[in-house]
């Protein structure tokens, strides 16, 4: 019989041109048993659950968990939402022919979603790449199309919207090959590069196995849409809370990021956890450890050449547990009968009650218009505009905090540049444009400070990257090269 549960995972619900001036921050500080901001009860962005009941937010209570944000796979919350949590709505696809597809919501209710959750992080489809009728199951020409109409439509509605691409099953090699194949059909199709404002991925450790090819052992993942193979990566089921695995996915899609330009956009991992009902070997236990392991991984995993500058050159900006109250599977939080916390769910409050509260401010890129100044002899007027982020873990918002531009070292008599900006972020790589103009400028090389809490009214776990100098060359030449693009 427990073959036949087995086969059955084949159907689970599993959801889910300016010239830049980069200075890469230093790595993340790692958790500190002492708060930058004392709060042992403040929601975290970083930690977010499934949700497949509408009426979780009533019957039980989330607080101890310190959830910083969920998703629902609709594109409107659940009711009676608490306070200081994130809404990450969710549009659901689905190819209609070889070329046609359709999308959920759609029209007015998709407006309308649109207008009720102004800035909101959009998920474009969930587990696209995967064969099954309750996932979105598009092929990777599809998944452009639909993704360049969704996202055009919703910064139309909302130019602060974010809208995030991907959610795939899990990012072995096979399942980056779907996501060139989307990447190239975009380009060919719309003449540019596909724009993204971060990537979702899910994080199982599931088979990769083509019903075609063996359907007595394609129990998980399958084989994506649109690429015919008869395997992928061939994994056991005991293999469902593989650490190793679960790292070199995450580094794997980090360097599949970088390498196709998307370095500086986040990660969000919108669902991951165990899935194997207990009986098979998982009980709570062996659950609750692999929870501790893969979330102090994400919380202290950094990389200077992966990792997003904007959040500390973290690899992964927030992460998703499967789920709250699905007791088809593994993992729920709590018990959907009584209502009553799990002891998964008691073991989640317990790793979340211990970890500090920070905020942690920086700038970290600064981009001028025009993007190559060129001097003529006559004094410069140049636009510039200094990203800052947050990269603490509080989901509350962290501000105001005053942003000061200066040529040359403020600390050394640098001269002030424009007057005082202003920007509130939460954390998790959360980051906003100040804008100064910078007028009378001659030719040469400049050393731009920007400042950031200048006034140190925030407290924070990193006081010392508040400012940061970027250079801005100031040429009398001009050189023309062609531009390649992928």
């Amino acid at each position: 019989m427990k073959l036949a549960r087995v086969l059955g995972l084949a159907a689970l619900a599993v959801g889910l041109v300016a010239a830049i001036f980069l200075a890469t921050r230093p790595a993340a500080a790692q958790p500190s048993p002492v708060a930058a901001a004392a709060d042992s009860a403040a929601p975290l962005c970083r930690y977010g659950v499934n949700v497949i009941n509408g009426q979780t937010f009533i019957n039980h209570n989330v607080a101890p968990l310190r959830l910083g944000w969920y998703l629902n796979y609709m594109a409107n919350p659940n009711a009676n939402q608490p306070p200081g949590m994130e809404f990450v709505p969710v549009i659901r696809l689905s190819q209609t022919s070889e070329t046609g597809f359709s999308y959920t919501p759609n029209g007015a209710a998709l407006k309308n979603a649109i207008t009720n959750n102004p800035g909101a992080r959009w998920l474009i489809g969930n587990e696209p790449d995967r064969r099954t009728s309750i996932q979105d199951n598009v092929e990777p020409h599809i998944y452009a199309a639909a993704y360049h109409e969704l996202y055009e439509l919703i910064k139309q509605a909302d130019p602060t919207a974010r809208v995030i691409a991907g959610t795939i099953v899990q990012p072995t090699p096979l399942r980056l090959r779907y996501l060139d194949m989307v990447l190239d059909s975009y380009h060919h199709a719309f003449g540019k590069e596909m724009p993204v404002d971060g990537w979702s991925i899910h994080n199982f450790i599931l088979n990769e196995v083509s019903c075609a090819y063996d359907p007595g052992n394609c129990w998980g993942a399958d084989v994506p849409p649109g690429i015919d193979e008869p395997f992928g990566e061939i994994v056991s089921i005991d293999d469902n809370d593989d650490y190793d695995r679960f790292v070199e996915r995450v580094i794997r899609f980090r360097q599949w990021m970088k390498d196709r330009g998307y370095r500086e956009k986040p990660l969000y991992l919108s669902e991951y956890g165990i899935l194997m009902p207990p009986d098979y070997g998982f009980e709570a236990p062996r659950v609750n450890a692999y929870m501790n392991k893969t979330f102090n991984y994400l919380t202290t995993a950094t990389s200077a050449t992966l990792g997003y500058p904007a959040d500390g050159n973290r690899l992964v900006q927030k992460w998703s547990w499967y789920s709250a109250t699905d007791q088809t599977y593994n993992g729920w939080l709590f018990d959907s009968s009584n209502g009553q916390m799990t002891a998964i769910g008691q073991n989640l409050a317990a790793h979340t009650a211990a970890v500090a509260a920070q905020n942690d401010l920086a700038p970290w890129r600064l981009v001028t218009t025009p993007g190559s100044p060129h001097f003529t002899g006559l004094p410069l007027s140049i636009q510039l505009r200094a990203s800052v982020s947050n990269a603490g873990n509080l989901a509350a918002t962290a501000g105001p905090a005053v942003v000061r531009f200066y040529k040359g070292n403020p600390a050394q008599g640098g001269q002030k540049i424009g007057s005082d900006q202003v920007v509130s972020l939460a954390g998790c790589g959360d980051s906003a444009v100040a804008t100064v103009n910078w007028s009378n400028v001659g030719p040469g090389m400049h050393q731009i400070y920007v400042v950031v809490d200048a006034g140190n009214a925030i407290a924070e776990t990193d006081e010392a990257n508040n400012t940061q100098s970027f250079p801005v060359f100031v040429g009398t030449h001009r050189a023309f090269v062609p531009r390649i693009t992928r």
